[in-house]
């Protein structure tokens, strides 16, 4: 498994960021192939603007070498979560997503970016 974790945080924790870093810091401590670089500055517009995030906390997954597909994290992946989050890093791992064929073709016939966000709520 090769894939960095980049974590977006606010220079000033909080006991929810401070969890989900723990979180965070367990997963790749775990697992070799995983790692987490923590950047906990002020926030800074041009810089998070260059890398996609809209606000912090965000985990930005990203594949061997680097390669980032746009995804977005936003929130701790814990509780349900946590399985989903671990399916992605594994399916970033493995290059290869669970999605069927036809739904990639689908994917691939799109004429423009998609932006897509899920939305889950605690239970």
């Amino acid at each position: 498994m090769a894939v960095t974790l980049l974590y977006y945080t606010p220079d000033v924790p909080s006991a929810a960021t401070s969890a989900e870093r723990a979180l965070l810091e367990e997963i790749a401590a775990r697992e070799p192939g995983i790692v987490l670089r923590v950047l906990a500055d002020r926030w800074d517009a041009e810089r998070e603007a260059a890398v996609g995030i809209a606000r912090t906390p965000a985990i930005v997954p990203l594949a061997e070498g680097g390669h980032d597909h746009g995804i977005r994290y936003y929130g701790a992946p814990d509780g349900y979560e946590q399985e989903t989050f671990l399916a992605l890093l594994r399916a970033l791992a493995a290059r290869e997503s669970a999605l069927s064929p036809a739904t990639k073709a689908r994917l691939r016939g799109l004429s423009a970016p998609l932006h897509l966000e899920v939305l889950h709520a605690p239970t």
